[in-house]
């Protein structure tokens, strides 16, 4: 009895095995779901020609407690008891208006009251009492030419950014700004504050969408030197190996890394892989970063040849403004 009804369940679950309780999820016209790959560099990235930022711009459309003055704003200023003085002033591209008789007074970043007070103080010295009025005409104008520039945008209030060879960017009513060589939350303070006077009380977030300068660059007695792009955690030998391995006359006992310090200055240091392949001891490989270079010698090198003038002219110009502009000459690579 008990083999019959073991025939009979596995014949039962042997018809349910191909039976579908439901027909697979339709996209309506053959539409793809989005894929975000997922860009991989370290905490301390340095942004690079050719990176793509994203900048989002967060302008408060609710009530202002108080209005602060901005580029393009026009003014009506007014002296209770010298009239004659009275005129219209527009705020200039440098944040400055131009007073009679007293010349330029800057007026961005504070409010009309406050600026009255000022007017008041430049004219103190040969007026008595001056009294003046400052009453906004025309204001919020560079927001509204913002809100135009960034509204057509597919990710709401943004802007992409894509980063120059010269290493800047150009944004919306900015002059263009450097970025290239500092890490994102730095770039985003720099684009803050060339913003401040033109919006002010507006603020800024940055963020990487894709970057073109998380490569290592492998030469020497290696099958393929050349730039490689960090996919993930990688270590000198893994970059060698990713560049197809030592050349049958590669001296691996004195390879040279040149990398950055924490004031990105650049350094040297000599690895040993042939004690790594002997021995087998992985712990002693070193983790790259961005922009390091590895140079695999034909012959021995020693300390003292890291630091002569040969070496100082290794780091090639596409990574210069990870290593710093300062330094395109690198006129001091020490020994780490």
């Amino acid at each position: 009895m008990r083999n019959c009804i073991s025939i009979v369940l596995i014949v039962a679950l042997s018809g349910c095995i191909g039976y579908t309780p439901h027909p697979p999820a339709d996209i309506p016209n053959g539409r793809q779901t989005f894929k975000d790959e997922v860009v991989y560099f370290g905490r301390d990235y340095l942004i690079s020609p050719g990176d793509e930022i994203e900048i989002t711009y967060h302008v408060d459309v609710n009530q202002q407690d108080k209005y602060l003055i901005a580029i393009g704003d026009q003014m009506r200023v007014e002296f209770y008891y010298y009239p004659q003085l009275d005129r219209t002033l527009d705020v200039r591209p440098d944040g400055m208006v131009t007073l009679p008789g007293k010349g330029d007074i800057m007026a961005t970043g504070i409010t009309p009251p406050e600026l009255g007070r000022r007017i008041d103080e430049a004219y103190a010295d040969f007026l008595k009492n001056p009294q003046a009025t400052v009453t906004l005409i025309r204001y919020g104008q560079r927001i509204r030419e913002l809100k135009d520039a960034i509204r057509t945008g597919l990710r709401g209030q943004s802007k992409l950014a894509l980063v120059q060879p010269d290493g800047k960017i150009t944004l919306p009513l900015s002059p263009p700004i450097m970025v290239a060589g500092k890490a994102i939350d730095e770039a985003e303070r720099d684009i803050n504050r060339v913003y401040r006077p033109i919006i002010p009380g507006m603020q800024t977030s940055a963020s990487l969408l894709t970057v073109k300068g998380n490569q290592v660059y492998v030469f020497g007695a290696v099958n393929r030197p050349g730039f490689y792009e960090l996919k993930g955690p990688t270590s000198a030998m893994q970059a060698v190996a990713i560049a197809g391995g030592y050349s049958p006359f590669a001296e691996t006992s004195s390879i040279l890394l040149i990398t950055r310090n924490e004031e990105n200055k650049a350094v040297a240091r000599l690895l040993d892989h042939k004690e790594i392949l002997s021995k087998g001891n992985l712990a002693k490989d070193t983790l790259l970063r961005q922009a390091d270079i590895i140079f695999v010698p034909n012959t021995k090198l020693s300390e003292a040849s890291i630091v002569g003038g040969f070496w100082q002219r290794m780091i090639p110009v596409s990574l210069s403004f990870t290593y710093g502009l300062a330094q395109q000459v690198l006129p001091n690579i020490q020994l780490k």
